[in-house]
């Protein structure tokens, strides 16, 4: 499931009608869903709280996607919530879809605005709701639309799909990726580098600005992140407002360059880093990364938790700033040991 939460927190911008709200989803999920099931959360501010994505599935699995709804919206403290089903054909199993994902969300005391219909969220489509024969309409120009300007001018990239977000994350060059392993496999039988050198590495990286070029340097980036406690102080950069920028394209360029195991631990700090600043789908195109290349990892199993439940952010950055001292202190504690 894909969660975005709200992008935007300094500039409100008005969503008068339900094509409204439509097209407002590419700009809230950072791509245009496919056979999907969008839910938008909207909190008693009447702001759009979170805003889910999750793929239609069959029917048998229907039961199991909208119990995966219910949590969500709840640890946002939403009170009403819009189902939007996005697919080319309006089919009598996605109105019982949207139906059954009405009652499951009015179960948990949220009323329901609507529960849409629309082939997808270009502009000029149609649109109606499943609750009310009469409401229909169309889907306007998302370009128009003043929260795509809001966004564009925030920096903000809208894709034309999700596998545009997971080609963003593939590998750059296959060939070097395999001659890292080979690297990566002779280098770490003979490391006896300290983790305060591994994090000092890390951080002159970072504050550098400036990414990686040579093998050498992917090597030794690589190494330092293998050390799990150098990968949790690197948390705190994800946090700090004037270097989480910079970080985040290190773990980018590390994740498209590294090969597995190696490169869960960049992919996971770039998934931790989307998620608190808003972007849900992105966190979930890394983490899905992070897990394919080491699919037992505890901090990658938190964050799918994490993602999955709906966590609040704030809740979430306490979390990874506890984690990101304990290593720290942990760190320095290693090198007052005598040698």
């Amino acid at each position: 499931m894909d969660t975005a939460a709200h992008p935007t927190p300094h500039r409100t911008v008005k969503l008068n009608d339900a094509g409204a709200l439509i097209a407002a989803i590419p700009s809230l999920m950072g791509f245009h869903p496919v056979d999907s099931l969008v839910v938008l959360a909207i909190k008693s501010s009447g702001l759009i709280g979170l805003t889910t994505r999750s793929d239609l599935g069959p029917p048998p699995l229907h039961a199991a996607l909208v119990g995966r709804l219910v949590r969500p919206m709840q640890q946002v403290e939403a009170v009403a919530a819009v189902p939007v089903v996005v697919c080319a054909e309006a089919k009598p199993e996605h109105k019982d879809l949207a139906l059954r994902t009405v009652a499951a969300l009015e179960g948990v005391g949220l009323s329901i605005v609507h529960a849409l219909w629309t082939p997808s969220t270009a502009g000029g489509v149609p649109w109606h709701c499943f609750l009310h024969e009469d409401c229909a309409g169309e889907v306007p120009e998302q370009s128009a639309t003043e929260l795509a300007a809001v966004m564009t001018y925030a920096g903000a990239v809208t894709y034309g799909s999700r596998d545009d977000l997971v080609r963003m994350l593939e590998p750059v060059d296959t060939q070097r990726m395999i001659r890292l392993s080979g690297l990566l496999d002779a280098a770490i039988r003979c490391d006896e580098t300290p983790a305060s050198e591994h994090l000092a590495t890390m951080s002159a990286a970072v504050t550098a600005g400036a990414l990686p070029t040579t093998d050498e340097e992917l090597v030794r980036l690589a190494m330092a992140l293998a050390d799990y406690r150098v990968r949790d102080a690197c948390l705190a950069f994800v946090l700090d407002r004037q270097l989480s920028a910079v970080a985040e394209k290190l773990w980018l360029e590390l994740t498209r360059c590294l090969p597995p195991p190696e490169r869960a631990e960049a992919a996971v700090l770039l998934a931790v880093s989307r998620y608190v600043h808003g972007d849900g789908a992105m966190a979930n195109v890394a983490l899905e990364h992070a897990q394919v290349a080491l699919p037992v990892h505890n901090l990658a199993g938190m964050l799918r938790g994490a993602l999955d439940y709906g966590l609040p952010r704030d809740q979430i950055r306490q979390v990874l700033a506890d984690a990101a001292a304990d290593a720290r202190i942990e760190i320095e504690e290693e090198t007052k040991m005598p040698g």
